[in-house]
């Protein structure tokens, strides 16, 4: 079903999605206070706690409900209807944060708000750094009508610490913090190239705070930093956020029978982040 079609100098491309035009789902990025925002893994979390926990995210006050898997099957027959559940319960944008196959691209269904690309400069897989990006596009117009297309967010993404599931997957290989040499030579490219986000992860271990304030003091004020890995506590998100990230992802916090309780906790009030100059806060 997510299979790309085959090109030749014939074929009659329709038009894609606009790339570097601002939708709302970005506006909102950019201008909400920055925080926490929960990662719902929709192959593991059922449909219908995952309504609960969007319904108490808008309650909250958060920003976005981001749906991810690093795995997943039978991706629109299983994701159509759990993202129309979903924004059924919500009015917050539902972004889609899934990694592309060769041959098929980036999945997407209808429904959902935005769509995160990645690309991940960390991995040794050209495909996965941009190749995936052309592909996705390609194949885009034939997969949903035009008016329900969802906005692109361009993301480069940087793995820390040994992770040897995505390094398999993805080809990636986690980012050196010894010195900054690397990590100026992807932000470099973020800002050349003006990329929306800049996501950073950490499947086994944290990413470093002092990380995230160099990348923070290079980005440009309106390219969204985002954080996760391993988060499970309001103390964490805080010390992130005051290391400069835009917004804290968290996942298995919450995967577990009293939920509202961690989540109470990893959402607990505290005190408005500085805005940044330029930044629209």
């Amino acid at each position: 079903m997510n299979a790309s079609p085959q090109l030749d100098h014939h074929t009659e491309l329709h038009a894609a999605p606009p790339l570097w035009r601002p939708g709302r789902v970005l506006a909102r990025l950019r201008e909400h206070q920055p925080g926490p925002v929960h990662i719902i893994d929709p192959f593991k979390v059922p449909v219908t706690e995952a309504v609960e926990k969007a319904a108490e995210l808008t309650r909250l006050g958060f920003a976005a409900v981001l749906l991810a898997s690093t795995d997943y099957e039978s991706f629109e027959s299983h994701m159509e209807p759990y993202v129309a559940a979903v924004k059924a319960a919500t009015p917050l944008p539902v972004v889609l944060h899934f990694p592309p196959r060769p041959g098929a691209g980036f999945p997407v269904v209808r429904g959902a708000d935005a769509l995160l690309l990645p690309a991940l400069l960390g991995s040794g897989d050209d495909y996965f750094v941009w190749k995936s990006f052309l592909e996705t596009l390609a194949a885009f117009p034939g997969r949903i009508p035009r008016e329900e297309w969802p906005e692109l967010l361009l993301t480069v993404a940087l793995t820390f610490g040994e992770d040897p599931r995505t390094g398999d997957l993805l080809g990636t290989v986690p980012v050196s913090t010894a010195s900054t040499e690397e990590i100026d030579r992807y932000l470099h490219v973020a800002r050349a190239f003006g990329f929306h986000m800049v996501y950073l992860y950490s499947r086994n271990e944290h990413v470093p705070p002092e990380v995230v304030r160099h990348f923070r003091k290079g980005l440009g004020p309106d390219q969204v930093l985002f954080v996760s890995g391993n988060v499970r506590s309001g103390r964490q998100v805080t010390e992130y956020l005051d290391s400069g990230a835009d917004y804290v992802g968290f996942a298995g916090a919450l995967e577990q029978p009293d939920w509202r309780s961690a989540l109470a906790e990893i959402a607990g009030r505290r005190p408005a982040a500085p805005a940044r100059p330029g930044s629209g806060r």
